[in-house]
């Protein structure tokens, strides 16, 4: 990898004021990095389906349903401050392009072990494990793109129209997924991820020709940028206010999805489409959450707006499953995936708002090292999911994040000035 040459800022666009809930389309490397970002969320959504259905299917264990997303995700405590360096320092698009064909290589090992019916299965949780560590990488390096393409003023809604993207291809790919594997079977959809995976690379590739970041004053080694980029994120009150609550919603909020095939198969009584669907329902949620953001602009109170989200996600979060009825589920769960994809996306703009242009991978670095102890989550989920049933671990981690809102709202002025 090499470092990036200067060229013109995005605010020197011929559309230097564009407005309305699409304003950073107006930008054409924008729209080339949404291209690449929405393949990327193909992979995943289609991974992430794959990986709990078969794992459950073939253990009959919550637990170890749970812990394969605890795997996939623990790497970022180690890899994710280091990915975020070197996302500042090299191109952002040849970081994705090797990202996206390191998931494709390790995409096509998950499929050669689940077509063995997952013997030897510590295997899988070792190749979940590399999956992360390209995860790591993928999340700094695409918000990087996402921000680095618009101008200042013009961020929160690259965000959320980005996430709208992501989000809404993947419930399409989440739907297909849950087809895929009831007519295909696990390892084709593991295939078939991995590909998608590799065309995002290779998009990348044509963003990195067209999207080129300004050449930054860096230090003489990684270890060093790394080293500053945490002492920042710690001195800056708003950021590490930010990363807390992002920690603590992560393990009781978003550690929900390491248990929605037990949700499926158990409470809800469907299949592999079944849970398809409800993955689905959650992508729609999330597009309405973030079709909201698109319509505040450039909102006045982000951190009030941050920490409302947050009980509306600990709301939605404990009731969803509550009755049994798969039909309530399917609407509740949208709300779900509202309030979650709201939360991800204020807080990858408070972030990237309140630290200097130069550190934004580092920042959203910080933040994923921050979620990647959401490993916890899926443990503590999996577990009181095997001891007292998936309802009663969900509405337990609601109230929790219900809790963490109100704190947050109350008691926490800095928030609610930024």
């Amino acid at each position: 990898m090499s470092t990036s040459p200067p060229v013109t800022n995005p605010a020197n666009s011929t559309f230097s004021r564009p407005r309305g809930p699409f304003a950073a389309f107006a930008f054409p490397r924008f729209r080339w990095v949404w291209m690449a970002s929405v393949v990327f969320s193909l992979g995943n959504w289609g991974e992430r389906l794959a990986t709990g259905w078969v794992v459950l299917a073939e253990t009959e264990s919550v637990f170890l349903a749970a812990a394969s997303f605890a795997a996939r995700q623990a790497p970022q405590l180690i890899i994710a401050p280091i990915a975020g360096a070197i996302t500042d320092r090299y191109s952002r698009g040849r970081v994705m392009l090797f990202t996206g064909i390191y998931k494709a290589i390790v995409l096509m090992a998950l499929a050669a072990v689940a077509a063995n019916g997952l013997d030897p299965l510590w295997l899988v949780f070792v190749i979940l494990g590399f999956s992360g560590v390209g995860h790591s990488f993928e999340i700094p390096a695409v918000q990087g793109m996402v921000t680095g393409s618009v101008p200042r003023k013009v961020r929160m809604n690259a965000v959320a129209v980005h996430s709208t993207g992501m989000r809404a291809v993947g419930a399409l790919g989440a739907l297909a997924a849950g087809f895929a594997i009831s007519l295909l079977g696990v390892p084709t959809t593991f295939v078939v991820s991995g590909i998608a995976f590799a065309l995002g690379g290779f998009l990348a590739l044509i963003v990195n020709r067209r999207l080129k970041a300004a050449i930054v004053q860096r230090s003489s080694s990684i270890v060093r940028d790394v080293i500053d980029g945490l002492k920042l994120m710690s001195t800056l009150p708003i950021v590490r206010m930010i990363l807390i609550t992002a920690v603590i919603v992560e393990i009781f909020g978003f550690a929900y999805g390491a248990i929605m095939p037990a949700v499926a198969k158990n409470v809800l009584h469907v299949d592999e489409t079944g849970l398809g669907t409800l993955t689905m329902m959650t992508g729609i949620g999330s597009v309405i959450g973030s079709i909201f953001l698109m319509a505040l602009g450039n909102y006045r109170h982000k951190g009030m707006l941050l920490m409302a989200i947050a009980i509306s996600y600990g709301t939605f979060l404990a009731t969803f499953s509550a009755s049994g009825s798969y039909i309530v589920a399917l609407v509740m769960i949208m709300g779900v995936g509202a309030s979650a994809a709201a939360f991800d996306a204020m807080q990858w703009t408070l972030l990237q708002l309140n630290v200097p242009d130069e550190m934004r991978g580092r920042a959203v670095g910080a933040w994923v090292f921050a979620i990647g102890f959401g490993w916890i989550g899926h443990l503590g989920l999996g577990a009181v999911g095997e001891l007292f049933g998936v309802q009663w671990a969900l509405a337990g981690a609601g109230i929790v994040v219900i809790i963490t809102g109100l704190i947050g709202l109350i008691f926490v002025p800095s928030l609610r000035r930024v």
